[in-house]
């Protein structure tokens, strides 16, 4: 059982990247919606989601 979770583990972490003298800015990419429907739903469904999002785009513009 043991080595399930270490063989886990590994694979889990091996997909993390550090970038050396690198900053949020390197690899920040805004992201968009498909349509207003998607907007409107997240703003009924899912708020946390959507203020998260529009805080992220707001970040990333301050990037580019």
């Amino acid at each position: 059982m043991w080595k399930a979770t270490l063989i886990l583990s590994i694979a889990l972490t091996s997909g993390c990247v550090k970038i050396n003298n690198g900053d949020f800015c390197d690899i920040a990419r805004p992201m968009y919606f498909d349509s207003a429907e998607t907007i409107n739903w997240l703003a009924e469904h899912d708020r946390w989601l959507l203020r998260g999002i529009v805080a992220h785009n707001e970040i990333t513009a301050e990037c580019m």
